[in-house]
C-alpha cells in the first residue's frame, strides 16, 4: 500500500497557487493505489461492480437492504455520495456503466436503473417487456457507439404463441429515455441458457458470450442442467438478430463468463470448465479456468486451461480486461476460499499469477484505469486499485 502526502489531497479540491488553479487533467493520479472495504454499506449479496468515471473517480454498484445501491468515490477511494433506489436487488450479479451524458446505468437481475451524474434517478425499467414481474436476470450492459443501451442476461422463458417453454438467453435494446425497443431470445431446447457478457464487436455489431445447456449420457436435456453446458457465443446485428452463433465444449461443463476484443482482431473469452465424467460432485476439485481465443467468425484458435478454480454451481466469478501493453488480465476466485486470484499475461507483459489473502473473497470485476492500472471489485465488498503490475 502506498502512502501520499496530505497536500496532494488538498490540491485536488483547492488551488495550491494563488494565481492559477489546477484542473483534474493536470493532476498526476498515476501512483494511486488502495484497497477499501465497503461491507458496512452493502448488506445483501456482498458483490460489487466498479467502473472508472470521467472525473477519474469510480462508481460502485451493489445492494443495501435488498435495494439497488450506487456509491460514488473519488480517485483515492473516499466516498462522495451513496444512494439506494426502488429496484429490488438482493442477490446475483450486477453491473454499472457511466453513460455518454455522464450519468449511470445500473443493470441487475430485476431490471435497469438510469441516474444522472449526481446519482438522482431518471428512470427504472423493471422486469421484461410485457411483464415487469418476470426477472430478466441481467448480467451485463453497454452503451453502443450508436447511442443505444444493450443489456443481456437470462434465463428468461419467452412469452407468446410458438415461444420456447424453457429459459433462454436474452438481449434488450433500450433508448436513453428507458423505452425497450427490441427484445430477442437466443438458445436451444434445454433449460438455463444465458448471456453473461456483451461487447461492441470490431465491426460495430454486438457479440455476446454465455452458456447453453445440453444433455447427458441418458437424456437430451439433463435435469442437472447447470452441469451440462457449452460456452455459447452469439454475434447479432444492432436489433439483436443473430448473424451467427457458436458453441464450444464437450459432453460435460463449459461456461463463458466474459469477453474482450484483441488488438489484432478476434476475441478472448474467459470462462470455466469441469470435465466431471458424469460425476457432478467432482467439480469442487476439477473446476478450471478456460481462456478461449476465437476469430471474427467465432471459430476457436487457441485454448488455455488453468487449474484450481473455486467452483460455484450458479457460475464462478471470472472477469477479464485488456492491459495497456496489449496483454490481458483476469480476476477470479481460487479453490482456497478467502483469496482473490490475479492473473496477467501477454507478449509484452510481465506474467503474474497471484492468489492473495485479505484482498476480498474472489474477483468479480476488473477494468483498466486511466493510468494503466486496474480497478477491481470483489465478492467481499472490497474495492482494489492497483498499478500496472497489480501492486496495491
Amino acid at each position: 500500500m502506498k502512502n501520499y502526502f496530505l497536500f496532494l489531497t488538498i490540491c485536488i479540491f483547492f488551488s495550491c497557487d494563488d494565481e492559477k488553479s489546477t484542473s483534474v487533467d493536470e493532476l498526476d493520479y498515476s501512483d494511486i493505489t488502495f484497497i477499501k472495504d465497503f461491507s458496512s454499506y452493502t448488506n445483501c449479496g456482498f458483490k460489487l461492480d466498479v467502473k472508472q468515471t470521467n472525473d477519474l473517480g469510480y462508481i460502485l454498484a451493489g445492494c443495501k437492504n435488498d435495494s439497488a445501491m450506487l456509491i460514488k468515490i473519488d480517485p483515492f477511494g473516499e466516498i462522495i455520495w451513496e444512494k439506494t433506489y426502488d429496484l429490488l436487488d438482493y442477490w446475483g450479479d450486477k453491473t454499472v456503466i457511466q453513460t455518454s451524458d455522464s450519468g449511470y446505468l445500473f443493470a441487475t437481475w430485476t431490471g435497469l436503473l438510469k441516474t444522472n451524474s449526481n446519482g438522482d434517478k431518471e428512470w427504472i425499467k423493471k422486469g421484461i417487456e410485457g411483464n415487469q414481474n418476470k426477472y430478466p436476470y441481467y448480467e451485463d450492459v453497454i452503451e453502443h457507439s450508436n447511442g443505444f443501451y444493450y443489456a443481456v442476461g437470462g434465463p428468461v422463458t419467452p412469452s407468446g404463441s410458438g415461444s420456447s417453454n424453457v429459459g433462454q438467453a436474452v438481449i434488450v435494446k433500450v433508448n436513453s429515455s428507458g423505452s425497450i425497443l427490441k427484445t430477442k431470445f437466443h438458445g436451444g431446447q434445454c433449460e438455463d441458457d444465458l448471456f453473461r457478457s456483451v461487447i461492441e464487436s470490431n465491426d460495430n455489431k454486438l457479440i455476446m458470450v454465455g452458456e447453453k445447456g445440453h444433455g447427458n449420457q441418458s437424456f437430451p436435456c439433463s435435469f442437472d442442467f447447470r452441469y451440462y453446458k457449452d460456452i455459447y457465443i452469439v454475434k447479432t446485428n444492432l436489433n439483436g438478430v443473430a448473424l451467427w452463433q457458436k458453441t464450444h465444449g464437450n459432453e460435460y461443463l463449459e461456461k463463458g463468463t466474459d469477453i474482450v476484443a484483441k488488438e489484432s482482431g478476434g476475441y478472448i473469452i474467459a470462462g470455466e470448465k469441469c470435465d466431471h465424467g458424469y460425476n457432478i460432485s467432482s467439480c469442487d476439485n476439477r473446476a478450471k479456468i478456460i481462456l478461449l481465443e476465437i476469430d471474427e467468425d467465432g471459430n476457436s484458435n487457441q485454448e488455455t486451461v488453468l487449474n484450481n478454480l473455486y467452483f460455484f454451481e450458479a457460475g464462478s466469478p471470472i472477469s477479464i480486461s485488456n492491459t495497456s501493453n496489449g496483454g490481458y488480465v483476469f480476476v477470479s476466485k481460487p479453490k482456497n476460499n478467502g483469496y482473490t486470484w490475479f492473473y496477467k499475461w501477454g507478449q509484452n507483459e510481465n506474467s503474474i499469477d497471484l492468489k492473495l489473502e485479505n484482498a476480498g473473497y474472489g474477483g468479480e470485476s476488473i477494468e483498466m484505469s486511466n493510468d494503466g492500472g486496474f480497478i477491481i471489485g470483489t465478492s467481499g465488498s472490497t474495492i482494489i486499485k492497483t498499478d500496472q503490475e497489480l501492486n496495491f
